[in-house]
């Protein structure tokens, strides 16, 4: 149930993200449940655990300008272009200052924690047009960074009897 959204530069992955729909097994639900207190573990379809987001070290800028910024846009225009209503899921406490300077709602599910010497919460992000074009402010664009290749399958999957014939 995994989409990866990939960031190209001549050829080359810089950067990456996993979604995956939280109706289905994800990292807070089989891993860090008790890190959602004060709402429960999120079982939704349309919203998606944000996981697994890399940067390569050459492309690590400081800044708001920087292929960290530039990935969230990508994250941000998909899960509009699929029907998403928030993403996120459990991450380092350093991102939640980086939402807010993109000026994001992040809502956390639970308080921070620290595990392995790093502190971490569960937190979602509000998708929804406001929130990308504050992101597409801030890089000084106004078109989509998205580019889809080849078969791709809806990241909504509705139980059949929920579908609605076409």
């Amino acid at each position: 149930a995994a989409t990866y959204l990939l960031g190209m530069e001549e050829g080359r992955v810089v950067t990456s993200a996993r979604l995956i729909p939280t109706s289905e097994p994800h990292m807070v639900s089989e891993v860090f449940p008790h890190m959602c207190e004060r709402t429960g573990v999120p079982r939704r379809p349309d919203w998606a655990e944000w996981t697994r987001t890399f940067v390569v070290p050459d492309k690590r800028a400081t800044g708001l300008r920087g292929t960290l910024t530039q990935l969230c846009c990508a994250v941000m225009e998909y899960a509009l272009d699929e029907g998403l209503s928030a993403v996120g899921g459990v991450q380092e406490t350093y991102f939640m200052p980086h939402h807010g300077a993109l000026k994001w709602h992040a809502e956390p599910l639970g308080m921070a924690r620290e595990e392995n010497g790093e502190w971490y919460i569960v937190a979602y992000i509000d998708v929804n047009e406001a929130a990308l074009a504050s992101v597409r402010k801030i890089l000084g664009i106004n078109h989509p960074l998205i580019v889809r290749r080849g078969v791709q399958r809806a990241f909504l999957r509705w139980p059949a009897h929920l579908e609605v014939a076409g």
